[in-house]
């Protein structure tokens, strides 16, 4: 059974987010004529403080769908390989933003196709075992 308390995210924690978002993105329109830099530094400022807050969400996600492997049979390895997966495009995402906002679209760009790569590598097992069943089935 999953846990009733599956995340700890609630519509008024998504308001509050919203309304910080809001807050950041008025506070460094108002201040346009600051250097690019302190505003670049204010964007990571908050990304950082933002994703803070929803680590422990993102650990009482992965106790939920850790629960469900365990009671459905499926090996717990294909787990790893889904929070992997995640954590490579929740980082890179983020950080590719925050590059496209400094203006570094190549180096954002850079970044994504680093994370693509990482994604091929991290799935590498999954392609594995899919070619071992396709043999199994030639084989039969």
């Amino acid at each position: 059974m999953i846990p009733s308390k599956a995340c700890s995210v609630s519509d008024m924690d998504i308001l509050s987010l919203t309304v910080f978002c809001l807050a950041v993105c008025t506070a460094l329109k108002l201040t346009g004529s600051v250097n690019a830099e302190v505003r670049s530094l204010c964007t990571v400022a908050a990304v950082c403080l933002i994703a803070g807050r929803y680590f422990q969400s993102f650990r009482d996600i992965y106790e939920a769908v850790s629960e469900l492997f365990s009671q459905t049979g499926i090996d717990s390895s294909y787990l790893g390989i889904i929070v992997k997966s995640l954590g490579i495009c929740y980082t890179t995402q983020i950080g590719c933003d925050c590059c496209r906002d400094s203006g570094e679209g190549a180096l954002a760009s850079q970044l994504e196709l680093a994370g693509k790569a990482a994604m091929i590598l991290v799935s590498l097992p999954l392609f594995e075992n899919a070619a071992e069943i396709i043999s199994t089935l030639i084989q039969v």
